[in-house]
C-alpha cells in the first residue's frame, strides 16, 4: 500500500528530486511550495501553492489530504 507524502519546497531542486524518488517508488505525493525559487514545471504531481507561514494555506492542504 503506497504512503502519501507532503513535500514542502518540492518545486525546488532538492525537493523535486525527492518527489521524483517517492513517485518512482509508488508513493502518492503532494507538493506544497510558494514558487518563490522553485518552478511549477518541475512538479510532476499535485501542486498546492502556498506559503509555509500561512496557517490558512496549511489548514487547507492538511484538511484535503491524509499524509
Amino acid at each position: 500500500m503506497p504512503n502519501s507524502f507532503l513535500v514542502v519546497g518540492g518545486a525546488g531542486y532538492i525537493g523535486s528530486h525527492c518527489v521524483r524518488d517517492l513517485l518512482e517508488n509508488g508513493h502518492n505525493v503532494v507538493v506544497f511550495d510558494d514558487l518563490s525559487t522553485g518552478h511549477a514545471e518541475a512538479v510532476s504531481c499535485e501542486l498546492q501553492q502556498g506559503d509555509i507561514r500561512d496557517p490558512d494555506a496549511l489548514r487547507k492542504v492538511f484538511s484535503s489530504h491524509r499524509f
